[in-house]
């Protein structure tokens, strides 16, 4: 099937719905996933909650809480993109813990943001409207109900809430992400 034939289908939006329910799991163990690059890597270790910052601009720390109050340190020049995601339900993930517990992040997934359905990824214009490309790799997810503003960052990294139809994402908030690495 094509990709304009994927995005068509219900997977996209059922995909978000399973990964926000996937949102109330306090951490995961070892599990095989993708870099940020989208490549293959084995024996990833995962965190998934609640993005949070602490401390200052010179001496930043990015952590996820757990729903049962345990939280990770991020680490790694990706943390600082995970940074920009506080306060949304997050999929960290990376290849192991240090000896403190924290984990170096090579990839993170958008899951919820404020209780509705989300998803990271690169804001492009396609033949039936517009879609969001997911960080990583993936099937293209549509959007409806697009706002102006949004419009106006197509090719940037975005992340976009809101409830999923049976054919698309409707936008109900938004983020653009300038300055994702």
């Amino acid at each position: 099937m094509s990709c304009l034939g994927k995005v068509g289908s219900l997977l996209g939006p059922l995909a978000m719905l399973v990964a926000a329910a996937c949102a109330s799991a306090p951490s995961d163990g070892p599990d095989e996933g993708t870099d940020a690059s989208g490549a293959t890597n084995s024996a990833t270790e995962c965190v998934t909650g609640v993005v949070v910052s602490e401390g200052m601009d010179i001496a930043p720390r990015t952590l996820v809480r757990a729903d049962d109050g345990g939280t990770t340190e991020l680490l790694g020049v990706f943390a600082g993109n995970v940074r920009r995601l506080t306060g949304a339900t997050v999929r960290a993930c990376g290849p192991g813990r240090t000896s403190e517990g924290a984990l170096e992040v090579t990839e993170v997934h958008v899951l919820s943001v404020d209780g509705m359905p989300a998803v990271l990824g690169t804001l492009r214009s396609v033949v039936s409207g517009w879609a969001i490309e997911p960080l990583g790799g993936g099937d293209l997810v549509l959007l409806s109900a697009m706002p102006a503003r949004l419009q106006a960052a197509e090719g940037e990294v975005v992340w976009v809430a809101g409830p999923a139809a049976a054919e698309a994402l409707a936008v109900r908030s938004f983020a653009v992400l300038e300055g994702w690495r």
